[in-house]
């Protein structure tokens, strides 16, 4: 059975903090939607996952046509592995991007 919760003991052991994988979600969304260059549209398209107390984050995004698909998605696991170690101490295991499909500028 999967985790929900990352446990983070205190070195000064008066007690804990969990953090629920859709706290992780919600960073790795708004991480994405920094990336300018992609679209990451929902919730919904960012899921998280905890084994053995190690994340791994899954992103959906569709990209702008004709942008560089790795320039793009190594640029979304950068903001998304820096936000998450910002907020959280945590080092994300992996962040795996799915591009789903591209968007396409009306001109």
């Amino acid at each position: 059975m999967a985790q929900e919760f990352i446990k983070i003991t205190h070195p000064n052991q008066l007690g804990f903090t969990s953090i629920k994988k859709d706290v992780f979600d919600s960073i790795a969304f708004f991480a994405c939607r920094e990336e300018q260059r992609a679209q990451c549209e929902s919730r919904k398209g960012i899921s998280s996952k905890i084994v053995d107390n190690q994340l791994h984050i899954r992103v959906d995004v569709k990209l702008q046509y004709g942008m560089n698909v790795t320039d793009v998605s190594q640029s979304i696991q950068t903001k998304v592995t820096q936000s998450i170690e910002q907020m959280t101490g945590l080092l994300c295991r992996n962040v795996d991007v799915n591009v789903i499909g591209f968007v396409f500028s009306a001109q």
